[in-house]
Order: C-alpha cells, then structure tokens, then sequence
C-alpha cells in the first residue's frame, strides 16, 4: 500500500468514526458539499488548486466562517472551499488542521 493509499484509509476511517458518532453534523457537512456542487460544479470539471492534476474533490479553504465541530467543519459558502486532486487535499487538510491547532491554543 502506497504513503497516498494509507493516508487516504486513514482519512476514510476517521471520517467515518465521526460520522457514526455525530450525524447531524456529518449530515451537515453533506449539504454543505451539495451546495458547493450545485454553485460550482463537481470538483473534477475544475484543475487542482496546487498542482496541474484534475481536480476530485472539494476542501474547505476559509476558516474565517466555519461552522460544525472541530472534526467535521463546512462553510455555507460556496466560495469557501477549493478543488484538489487527492494527495493536494490531504495536504491541505493537514494545513486546515495546523491552522485550526494554532487557533484553538490560543
């Protein structure tokens, strides 16, 4: 299994764990990302943000106005998200979670 194969199960994992546990959240960020679609399409008719890959899906870029648990966090805003290919939006999840991190140890 590849560094991106690991990094993505693990994601999957843990997403999912959050989902079981908070619902309404998880609910939550779905409609959020089918507002994202409905305003600007599916993530691969768009290139990477990073890179010159295509795009596969969408990653909350402005914490400015986040919503939702620390663990589960969307926008209302369609402008408020990014589309990444795959290892690009792992990266820039972690970035989101570093920033978060400084933030809330404030």
């Amino acid at each position: 299994m590849t560094a991106l194969s690991r990094r993505l199960v693990a994601r999957e994992k843990r997403l999912t764990r959050h989902a079981k546990s908070h619902p309404a959240a998880a609910a939550d960020v779905l409609h959020a990302l089918d507002r994202v679609r409905h305003f600007r399409g599916e993530a691969s008719e768009h290139g990477c943000t990073t890179c010159p890959d295509p795009a596969d899906e969408w990653q909350l870029i402005e914490l400015s106005r986040r919503e939702g648990p620390a663990f589960l966090l969307y926008s209302d805003e369609a402008e408020h998200y990014a589309p990444f290919c795959s290892p690009c939006a792992l990266d820039a999840e972690d970035r989101r979670n570093a920033q978060l991190r400084a933030i809330w140890n404030r």
